[in-house]
């Protein structure tokens, strides 16, 4: 009897173990998720002081040097976002010091420019021939973009690529003269950071939208790295995670912000120091 009561004890504490190993597991990977635990809050909802708002919508220094707003995808273009072309870069070159751009790698190896993927995607050759048949727009190819940043060397691209980052970070290397100064890359993993320095780029930004880890990561991961910002979507910059990166002396960006009102709420109520924008400038 006493052997059989001592054998359902050391059960039971397992059982206990298992449970609470599982439990802390949970917590960590989904509820101490801290950015996604709360809805995005409603710009319209926040108080602010209109007198404030008005004196910063007066202020047209907004572009300051040290850290510019970032074009979205090129910056706004005809009423279309997204373009990644030469056409929006043009448009905008005169409002904006960096631009963004979505890159692809081309299954034989070639920078393009897209948001997304396409069967177009699949050679340089079929992308510039698609090029031709678009008439609202031209996106760009490694050719007319490095073509570009030649007759407006005081511009910057942050890359954004949907596929083969490090792949695509060396092929700028290989193909752009002036790459570490004229690229500002995004790396999406704590992990990218040292592999991008050697590679030769100077200004780093980590992108958080598609980091799933909780803030006290991000500010742990962030603290071994000399990053140029790092930038987040509106859920995480809604959180705790900008006034943590103050605190550490560590510029910020939200994406993507369009309107005046929002731009300064982000700054003045959520603690961002900057913002990527289609239309802003």
């Amino acid at each position: 009897m006493y052997t059989l009561l001592k054998k359902n004890n050391v059960f039971t504490f397992i059982i206990i173990f298992i449970l609470l190993v599982l439990f802390i597991l949970y917590f960590y990977l989904f509820l101490n998720n801290d950015f996604k635990n709360k809805p995005l809050i409603s710009i319209e909802k926040i108080e602010y002081d209109i007198y404030e708002f008005e004196n910063f919508k007066k202020n047209k220094n907004f572009n300051i040097d040290d850290l510019p707003i970032i074009a979205h995808a090129g910056g706004g273009y005809n009423n279309l976002t997204y373009t990644n072309s030469i056409d929006s870069l043009n448009y905008n070159k005169d409002n904006y010091k960096l631009f963004e751009l979505d890159f692809f790698l081309t299954n034989d190896g070639k920078l393009v420019c897209s948001h997304d993927w396409h069967v177009y995607l699949e050679t340089i050759a079929k992308f510039e021939a698609y090029i031709k048949t678009n008439k609202e727009y031209k996106h760009c190819t490694y050719k007319s973009l490095k073509k570009w940043l030649n007759e407006n060397p005081k511009k910057k691209i942050v890359t954004d690529f949907k596929n083969k980052n490090l792949s695509g970070l060396k092929f700028i290397a290989k193909n752009f003269d002036n790459y570490a100064e004229q690229f500002i890359p995004q790396i999406y993993t704590p992990s990218e950071y040292k592999r991008v320095k050697k590679i030769g780029y100077k200004d780093i930004i980590w992108t958080l939208y598609r980091y799933e880890k909780n803030n006290k990561k991000i500010i742990k991961f962030a603290k071994k790295m000399n990053l140029y910002a790092i930038t987040m979507p509106k859920i995480r910059a809604q959180s705790e995670l900008p006034v943590l990166l103050k605190e550490n002396r560590i510029k910020s960006y939200v994406h993507t912000v369009n309107s005046m009102k929002e731009y300064f709420i982000y700054k003045d109520y959520f603690k961002i120091d900057q913002i990527y924008s289609d239309w802003i400038n």
